[in-house]
Formats: C-alpha cells, structure tokens, sequence
C-alpha cells in the first residue's frame, strides 16, 4: 500500500515542476518580446532611415557647407525651415536611436548593421554647429545621445575594420571615447 508521505512527495514534486515548466516560458516570452520590440523598432528605423526620402536628407545634408556657425545659422537655421527641417529631423532620429541603445532597448550591433555608422561621419561634420547650440542656446545635453550613438558607431567600426583607427584619435582628442 502506498503511503500518504510518498503520495505527498509526488504531488510536492508535480508541482515543483510545473513552476520550473511556468518559470522557462515565462523567461523565454520575455526574450521572444524583447527580441519582437527589437524588430519592430529596426523596421521603424529602415523605414524612415534607408527609404529614398532617408537617404536623400542624409546626402542633402552632408553636402551642406558653411564657414563657420554664424553662416551656418544663416543658411540653415530658423531661416530657412526647408533646410533646418532636414538638419534637425536627421539629428533628431541620431537622438532616439542614442536613447533606445543606452536604455538597452535595443542592440547597438544591430542598429549599426542596419546603417547607423552614418551618424559616425554627420556627427564629425556637425559636431561644431551641435556644440555651437549647447554653448548659445540649448545646454550642455543637447543632442547628447546623437553623439552617444556615433560613438558607440565608431566603437563598432573599430572592431570591425581595424583601418579606420585615424578616427580614433579624433575622439580621443574631445575626451569622448
């Protein structure tokens, strides 16, 4: 005959397993929505970033040319909405994608992969206009995360292709890597 201690410990044991059974999905759902959160976010980004209108913001602004911040602001400030809209929209999407990386949202491999390196060169070319607003108007973090990301962008090129290190340098000057 069977005892009611052995009949406990079986139950005792079901149940133990069917907590440790609820605890791995529960952990692998977690991980199946941060990975679909990731996904969706990447779509967001090669939306709006990769398209034709993403891409000709982007060359548009890097062609844009100035002496110095004054001209800048002259030809691409509140002046001039056409071009400060560019400018402004490129930078302020560097801002978010800066967030979601040191917020842990989302990976910086993966953002890179998709394109982001180019905010590694906009923010070189725009470094002294960005830091012109921060010292005028704006404060000492504005645009903080665009910068975040082009350098977490110049660390992943680093690792990546190792004939890229004169840009190293650059960084190392401002204190910034």
């Amino acid at each position: 005959m069977v005892e009611l201690a052995e009949i406990q410990a079986a139950y005792y044991m079901v149940a133990a397993t069917g907590v440790l059974v609820a605890a791995v999905y529960y952990v692998m759902n977690i991980r199946y929505n941060k990975k679909a959160r990731e996904m969706e976010i990447c779509r967001s980004f090669a939306s709006d970033y990769v398209s034709e209108q993403g891409m000709q913001r982007y060359g548009t602004i890097m062609s844009m040319e100035w002496k110095d911040y004054e001209d800048f602001m002259k030809k691409y400030g509140y002046s001039n909405p056409e071009m400060f809209k560019l400018w402004t929209s490129q930078f302020f999407a560097f801002e978010m994608w800066g967030i979601l990386i040191k917020s842990k949202i989302i990976n910086a491999d993966l953002i890179y992969d998709l394109g982001a390196y180019g905010a590694i060169k906009a923010w070189e070319k725009f470094k002294p206009i960005i830091e012109g607003r921060r010292g005028i108007s704006w404060g000492h973090d504005y645009m903080i995360n665009a910068e975040y990301l082009a350098i977490e962008c110049l660390k992943i090129k680093m690792k990546h292709d190792e004939s890229f290190e004169d840009k190293l340098e650059t960084y190392q000057q401002t204190g910034k890597l």
